[in-house]
C-alpha cells in the first residue's frame, strides 16, 4: 500500500520533532559526556547510578536531570523496531502486516530514535491511525518546560511511570503525545488520527504508551546491546 509507507515516514519525523521542538536543551544538572562514556568512567561509578552505562540494575522509574547534550547515553539509543513483538504492536491498535518503519533524528543537544507503525480501515484499506514509541536523551523537564508544548493530562499511570500527554503546534488536532521521565531520558510515544473518530487522540496514545512501554529500556547496561 503505497499510502500507508508514506504515511508512516511522516509521523516518524513527528515523533522525533515533537520531543525536540525547543531545540537545545536547558537543564544544568547531572556531569556526563556526549562522547558516549560518563565524566567519570563508569567502573567508578555506583551500581545504582543511572550514569552508569554498564550497571545491570533496573533504573526504569530514575528521572534523568543530566542535559541531553551531556548524556552518557547519546551515542547509544537502541533500535526500537527491534525491541517491540508483533504481540505489543498489535495491542496497541495497529496492523502488524502494514510494517514499523524506524527512525534516528538528531539534533545538537538530542538525539531520538523511534519506530512508527499503522492501523487501517478494514473495509477499504485507508489509513485511520499511525503512531509509535521513541526514546532520546532529553530530559523530561526539558521537554515539558519548552513554551509551545501544552500539557494536556498529568500523573498518567503508565505501568510503574506517571506520564502526560502533551501537543504542540507542530501537529494537528488530531496527534496527541505521551512521555515520561526515565534514566536515559525520556520515553515517548505518539498518535495521529488520519480522520476524526469517536475515540481523542490523547486517549489513543494512552493505549499506544501502555502497550509499549514495557519494551522500553530499563537498565542502562541494554542501552549498548539492544
Amino acid at each position: 500500500m503505497v499510502g500507508a509507507k508514506s504515511w508512516t515516514s511522516v509521523t516518524g519525523v513527528v515523533l522525533a520533532v515533537a520531543l525536540l521542538v525547543g531545540g537545545c536543551s536547558s537543564s544544568s544538572g547531572g556531569t556526563g559526556s556526549a562522547d558516549g562514556t560518563s565524566g567519570t568512567a563508569s567502573k567508578s561509578l555506583s551500581e545504582d547510578d543511572p550514569l552508569n552505562t554498564t550497571s545491570t540494575k533496573d533504573m526504569s522509574t530514575v528521572t534523568a536531570t543530566v542535559d541531553g547534550a551531556l548524556s552518557p547515553y547519546f551515542h547509544s539509543l537502541p533500535d526500537m523496531c527491534k525491541r517491540i513483538p508483533d504481540s505489543a504492536v498489535a495491542a496497541a491498535g495497529f496492523d502488524v502486516n502494514l510494517g514499523r518503519q524506524p527512525l534516528q533524528y538528531k539534533e545538537a543537544s538530542s538525539i531520538v530514535q523511534s519506530c512508527s507503525f499503522n492501523a487501517a480501515d478494514p473495509d477499504n484499506g485507508d489509513l485511520i491511525l499511525t503512531g509509535g514509541a521513541g526514546i532520546a536523551v532529553t530530559n523530561i523537564n526539558d521537554l515539558l518546560n519548552q513554551g509551545i508544548i501544552h500539557v494536556v493530562q498529568k500523573n498518567i499511570p503508565i505501568g510503574p511511570h506517571q506520564g502526560y500527554t502533551y501537543t504542540s503546534p507542530a501537529q494537528g488536532q488530531l496527534e496527541c503525545h505521551l512521555a515520561y521521565g526515565t534514566f536515559f531520558g525520556t520515553a515517548l510515544f505518539g498518535a495521529a488520527q488520519k480522520r476524526p473518530s469517536t475515540s481523542q487522540p490523547c486517549d489513543e496514545v494512552t493505549k499506544v504508551a501502555r502497550a509499549l512501554y514495557p519494551y522500553i529500556p530499563t537498565r542502562p547496561s541494554e542501552m549498548a546491546h539492544s
